[in-house]
């Protein structure tokens, strides 16, 4: 490789021709990416997909709303546009009433978190209602229609949560809620997240020990996660010949009177360390991370963090995506504490 090559430019600009090009094709799909949404930060790489779905992954057409993805099809979307969902809030507003309301967020091209929020409100005796004067042969009894109210409101909360964070994925996404028409839906999307540029990082000296410093401050994490860098300790240059007599001076330490050199001096040859796959890379710097979070902070269900991180990295089907929304949590929390525990 060529010790002048940017080498994650390189990497960026083949990612950004791979993501254009997948933006080009398939032109019959509805695209909810711009040709300027490639661009991206040096650390970050653009990440174009194309969902197809099927009839299967619609639900019947709803009479005044449309056509609406089922929750395969929201969370496929949720996956491939990178929104993080962080966390539902739920109330109740009356004996019947739901709300919940979602917090989440994507990655910006310049590497800035984006965050959102949407609320949704399922009121399951009015919808009851709608049911029994939309098919009164089937809730025609006072009986029917109490029981099929309890029925509704039995799941109430989980359709409140469902709604919202369906309603954030597509309000992050930017992406249609619903569809008019079959044909409309089967055209398929086009959307876009965007992921570290983890290998062009890591094969740059400089660029990998400037993302350290700025990820994890002063303090050795650079030598935890890469190993300590080569210092040369500034030694006089031995004399190899005798300025008088031109004899050849024996080089290395003598041996002290009475013993010999039994050992060569030097250390032998190490064989070079295997490359690391992103993900074992990215376990290293979420096991540094660690070390900048005290062991008593908890997350949101109790468990320790600390817990939490030797988990995930101890995991071996541990994915790129999980591992990294860890990270953005670690860097949110040290950026709150001013990078303190």
């Amino acid at each position: 490789m060529d010790s002048t090559e940017n080498v994650p430019a390189r990497i960026q600009a083949e990612a950004r021709a791979k993501a254009l090009a997948i933006l080009n094709s398939e032109p019959g799909c509805i695209s909810y990416v711009r040709p300027e949404d490639l661009e991206t930060a040096a650390l970050f790489i653009p990440v174009v997909s194309i969902i197809k779905p099927t009839k299967d992954d619609f639900y019947p057409p709803i009479p005044g709303i449309g056509i609406m993805a089922k929750p395969m099809l929201v969370n496929l979307i949720c996956e491939k546009a990178g929104i993080r969902i962080l966390r539902t809030e739920t109330s109740k507003r009356g004996e019947y009433v739901y709300v919940a309301h979602c917090f989440g967020e994507k990655q910006m091209p310049d590497g800035a978190m984006e965050p959102k929020d949407a609320s949704y409100e399922y009121d399951a005796e009015k919808r009851a209602e709608l049911d029994a004067i939309n098919q009164p042969e089937k809730y025609g009894t006072d009986i029917a229609k109490r029981k099929h109210l309890l029925e509704t409101a039995k799941f109430g909360e989980q359709r409140a949560v469902t709604g919202a964070q369906h309603a954030l994925i597509h309000k992050i996404a930017k992406c249609a809620r619903s569809f008019k028409t079959p044909e409309e839906l089967m055209r398929g999307m086009k959307v876009i997240r965007y992921d570290r540029n983890i290998n062009g990082v890591l094969a740059d000296p400089g660029l990998r020990d400037a993302f350290t410093l700025n990820a994890f401050g002063a303090g050795g994490a650079k030598d935890k996660l890469f190993g300590p860098s080569k210092q040369i300790d500034a030694q006089p240059v031995p004399r190899t010949v005798d300025a008088e007599s031109g004899e050849v001076l024996p080089t290395g330490a003598r041996p002290e009177e009475g013993q010999e050199a039994l050992f060569p001096e030097g250390d032998p040859a190490k064989p070079p360390e295997p490359e690391k796959s992103p993900v074992d890379s990215l376990k290293e710097i979420l096991a540094a991370y660690k070390l900048k979070i005290p062991a008593t902070v908890k997350g949101d269900k109790g468990t320790l963090v600390h817990t939490i991180i030797d988990t995930l990295i101890a995991n071996p089907a541990a994915t790129e995506k999980e591992i990294n929304g860890l990270i953005d949590r670690c860097v949110q929390y040290n950026q709150t504490h001013g990078g303190r525990p």
